[in-house]
């Protein structure tokens, strides 16, 4: 695990605890099932090795999640493709996609609007076009806010990380924001 990701995990696992005790509950503390699709613009952090630093590059890509919520908790599948992005100077392609599972934790701030916090595990796999593709097991974390635009579709924007490893090549770290619609069923 990059020493970036290991900060962001240990940040985010300090704010769980008390997203987790809170006492705040939606509306219905009914189960309610949900999917997600969402655009994001990704940044990648890539051929990090431990004594060195890592390079940047862009990419945009997608995400798309299903789950279920229970009051203050929630469980879901989730599959995020980080896109494609073309490495310089060396031409090489760099994509990370991943599928995972994840526990979601929700804060009500207002009415119809929400934070969460999401760590999970994925099976992510870095695909390079000079170095083939490898597929590891990663911790993945995030943050979002959620608003409602209807009694059952609101507006997410998050913030999502997770690591891949390559064959011969280090690292990479996968940084993304995102937004889109939620539907509630």
């Amino acid at each position: 695990m990059s020493g970036h990701l290991a900060r962001a995990a240990a940040a985010l696992l300090l704010a769980a605890a008390p997203l987790a005790a809170q006492a705040q509950f939606s509306a219905a503390n009914e189960p309610a099932g949900y999917v997600l699709g969402a655009a994001l613009g990704n940044r990648y952090e890539y051929d990090c090795w431990f004594w060195s630093d890592c390079d940047t590059a862009s990419s945009s890509g997608g995400k798309f999640a299903a789950g279920v919520r229970f009051g203050v908790f929630g469980l879901e599948a989730v599959v995020i493709d980080f896109g494609r992005t073309r490495l310089r100077p060396s031409g090489d392609e760099l994509q990370l996609r991943s599928a995972g599972l994840n526990a979601v934790w929700y804060a009500n701030f207002a009415p119809g609007v929400a934070g969460l916090l999401r760590t999970g595990i994925a099976n992510v796999r870095q695909t390079r076009s000079f170095d083939g593709s490898r597929s590891t097991s990663s911790a993945t974390f995030g943050l979002a806010m959620m608003v409602d635009l209807a009694p059952q579709v609101a507006l997410e924007v998050g913030w999502d990380v997770t690591a891949g490893e390559g064959n011969n090549t280090g690292s990479t770290t996968a940084s993304a924001v995102s937004a889109g619609l939620r539907i509630a069923f």
